[in-house]
């Protein structure tokens, strides 16, 4: 009797280990130079995930007559709107409803005015941090929207990839050379808002391109015409944690830098790469079709096209910390695009694979954020939508 309840008491220990096993185990973990590295399987851990969207804000149209050209985004903790306006150069804060709460600045060269803006992000204490790429000067506002202070750098701040409470760290283009425009590198790098250099992540993959001059009166007017899915670094960035994901797009793996520059974690997954068809040439052809440069035709003709795609052009991170990989897998389903995104968590592991037909470019708080533009009218409206999950 006794035997007979310790086999039982056994089947059931063993049941009860194998359902509460987490599925992380499918990938092979091992760690190299104090660095972790995940193998993930190229099926995810919950393959029968979806997601979907419903629309629950629109801003934009004819209804926000104070909204001209907007541009980029942010969305604060509280869920307020923060719009650029490239017509007046100004920020236009709305509330979570979609009312008109604020502008912010002006066109101008003055105390909290803008030439340019080029990014704006929130820093960790709820400060407001604006780029004026044209003026190249960082410019600071209070968790309450009031001008604080302005920095002047000496060379025009690059890409921002992420900030902290007093530094912020950028893309950076260095132009070399008799070409300039050929001889280009990528860093990443991290400065102070006064625009001293605090440290470098190193070099990065630059996409190749080719360069077409052509006179114009007096003048030479070169253009540079980037080699479709050439390989390239892609970046992405969890604030919260201070991590810069990298990856170079023609390899399926992902690294993970910390705030002092060090990779910490490298994760992949098999994949492969999708063919370039004579479609993909043509879409990449007529891009150019209505130019009037004869000579820009015929060279984009001439150019060789690659025999593959790379795997993404983009990636973005939540704020729960999964990252997304936007790959260049399509389907059509009822006269709708949707694209493949591979999800994984913070700790690398290949979560799920959904489809989506609405590309994000933010994601908090149960809600999906991006910028859209009506085809008829040509208004540009800013979209929000709650995030709905299936499995």
């Amino acid at each position: 009797m006794r035997k007979g309840l310790f086999i039982f008491s056994l089947i059931v220990f063993m049941i009860l280990s194998a359902c509460s096993k987490k599925p992380e185990s499918a990938a092979r973990v091992e760690i190299i130079d104090g660095i972790k590295y995940v193998h993930n399987t190229e099926i995810p851990l919950h393959p029968n995930k979806t997601i979907s969207f419903e629309e629950d804000l629109s801003i934009g149209g004819e209804e926000y007559n104070m909204l001209f050209r907007p541009q980029r985004f942010v969305v604060d903790q509280n869920e307020n709107i923060y719009i650029t306006d490239y017509q007046d150069q100004s920020i236009k804060v709305f509330d979570p409803k979609g009312e008109y709460i604020q502008t912010i600045g002006r066109k101008g060269e003055g105390p909290g005015e803008f030439s340019f803006i080029g990014y704006l992000t929130f820093l960790p204490d709820g400060r407001l941090m604006v780029m004026d790429l044209e003026a190249r000067r960082i410019n600071l506002f209070d968790s309450d929207r009031k001008y604080i202070e302005s920095h002047h750098w000496a060379e025009r701040p690059g890409g921002l990839i992420y900030a902290t409470e007093s530094t912020c760290l950028l893309t950076v283009y260095t132009f070399e050379g008799d070409k300039p425009l050929e001889d280009r590198k990528i860093f990443v790098k991290e400065f102070d808002f006064q625009g001293n250099e605090i440290r470098s992540f190193g070099e990065f993959k630059i996409e190749e391109s080719k360069i077409h001059s052509e006179k114009r009166g007096e003048a030479i007017i070169s253009m540079v015409i980037y080699s479709p899915y050439s390989p390239r670094s892609i970046f992405a960035a969890d604030p919260v944690r201070q991590y810069l994901y990298h990856c170079v797009n023609d390899v399926y793996g992902i690294e993970i830098f910390d705030k002092d520059g060090k990779v910490i974690r490298r994760f992949d997954r098999p994949y492969k790469l999708l063919p370039f068809t004579s479609k993909d040439a043509e879409e990449f052809y007529s891009r150019y079709e209505s130019r009037p440069q004869e000579d820009l035709k015929k060279k984009i003709r001439k150019m060789s096209m690659p025999k593959v795609k790379t795997i993404s052009s983009r990636m973005l991170v939540d704020d729960s910390g999964n990252l997304w990989v936007e790959t260049h897998e399509q389907k059509e389903e009822e006269d709708r695009t949707f694209t493949a995104y591979d999800i994984f968590n913070a700790d690398g592991y290949y979560e799920a694979k959904v489809w989506i037909d609405k590309g994000p470019s933010l994601l908090m708080k149960g809600k999906m954020y991006r910028m859209e533009t009506d085809e008829e009218t040509g208004y540009r409206f800013l979209k929000r939508y709650r995030v709905i999950w299936t499995d």
